[in-house]
């Protein structure tokens, strides 16, 4: 007898209770709920066992090119020791490559470092101290429940890597001149979507703001919770950087003509979808993000913008192709070395990781530094 998972008999119980819930509660139970969510639920998410793969699972020359521009930025900051926040560190092996990064080619970093990582699930706390542990790292890694407890006098460096994508959306849509939000309610019994007039003043706000023209039936998401995060960063953060990596586009381009249906997708087992009603709990829902309101919100908080680029810029300013193996070394009987080279064009590959990922740097309380990952091409301008 099939039985109605947990997670999606409280969602009805909800729905039935009120009537109807937003797009982004929905999500945000679906990812986030604390006994059944997808990200605080015990399983695997990440990597080949999972259902998607990050720059971090390509290829370690990642976390050593982040670990080059963190260098950087301690030269400028001049502290001892030097704070940096990961928000939402997955597996762990970002951190654990800067860190063994820093010990074999900066020596110096490594000593004045202190790693602090911010983490909401359980199960990910678990697999990054077994992974930390595992490297002989634990005495530079520290967990606090939020950003301000790692940072030391507010000062210092707050990293993400995909995690902005994963904050829930509310979704809309566009007719006769007007935006209406999607609510997500019941018919017969199934979790379907209605549409109706908008439930907040700020996501009003935000939509009236956007300039272009938009055809009827036009679809998309907004993300204002990347704007109550990154404001809550730069309020809490007298003088450092915010590095933020992840996929999406400048606010013209992601609310173009072009991407008509939004851009939610969901993952389940390396399988792609956009209906985020399968597999509730069970697969991820993402969203591309808007660069744009990161630099304006960041703006309000005193965050100024540093540098903004497609990740394969980025990593070519940090020094990848040092990363690289000689040519002449990879042959027939190198299968490794061949392997490691295709590893590392996957984070750089155009239409791929190296331009669908971009890079966001902030800065407070300092004058605008000329940092190495935007040598190559620095696209502010687009924001």
């Amino acid at each position: 007898m099939f039985t109605e998972p947990s997670i999606v008999s409280e969602l009805k119980d909800r729905i039935e209770e009120r009537g109807r819930i937003t797009f982004e509660e929905f999500m945000d139970t679906a990812l986030y709920h604390p006994e059944y969510g997808y990200y605080t639920s015990k399983k695997a998410r990440i990597g080949k066992e999972g259902d998607y793969y990050t720059s971090t699972d390509v290829h370690r020359a990642f976390g050593v090119c982040i670990m080059r521009q963190i260098e950087e930025m301690w030269n400028i900051l001049k502290i001892s020791p030097l704070s940096l926040v990961e928000v939402g560190a997955g597996k762990g092996l970002l951190c654990a490559d800067i860190l063994l990064s820093a010990r074999e080619k900066s020596p110096a970093l490594f000593k004045e470092v202190r790693y602090f990582i911010v983490e909401k699930s359980p199960e990910f706390i678990e697999r990054q101290k077994r992974h930390i542990e595992e490297l002989g790292l634990m005495d530079k890694v520290s967990w606090v429940p939020e950003i301000k407890e790692g940072l030391s006098g507010n000062i210092g460096i707050v990293l993400s890597n995909e995690l902005i994508d994963a904050f829930p959306v509310h979704k809309v849509t566009y007719s006769n001149g007007l935006w209406n939000e999607i609510y997500v309610t019941l018919e017969n019994g199934i979790l379907t979507e209605k549409e109706d007039s908008i439930s907040d003043q700020r996501l009003a706000d935000f939509l009236t703001g956007l300039e272009g023209s938009f055809d009827d039936r036009y679809t998309t998401e907004v993300n204002l919770k990347a704007i109550d995060w990154i404001k809550g960063v730069g309020n809490g953060l007298q003088k450092g950087f915010v590095i933020t990596i992840d996929y999406g586009y400048p606010r013209k381009e992601l609310y173009s003509a072009e991407r008509n249906r939004g851009t939610l997708m969901c993952y389940f087992r390396h399988q792609a979808s956009e209906d985020p009603y399968l597999n509730i709990g069970e697969q991820d829902i993402t969203t591309h993000i808007d660069f744009t309101s990161l630099a304006e919100a960041g703006k309000a908080a005193g965050l100024e913008v540093a540098g903004f680029t497609d990740q394969s810029y980025f990593l070519m300013g940090c020094g990848i192709e040092e990363e690289f193996q000689q040519l002449e070394a990879i042959n027939a009987e190198n299968i490794d070395a061949f392997k490691n080279n295709i590893a590392l064009k996957k984070l750089l590959m155009p239409g791929g990781m190296g331009s669908t990922f971009k890079v966001l740097i902030q800065q407070k309380g300092m004058e605008r530094p000329r940092l190495r990952g935007f040598s190559f091409k620095d696209m502010t301008k687009y924001l």
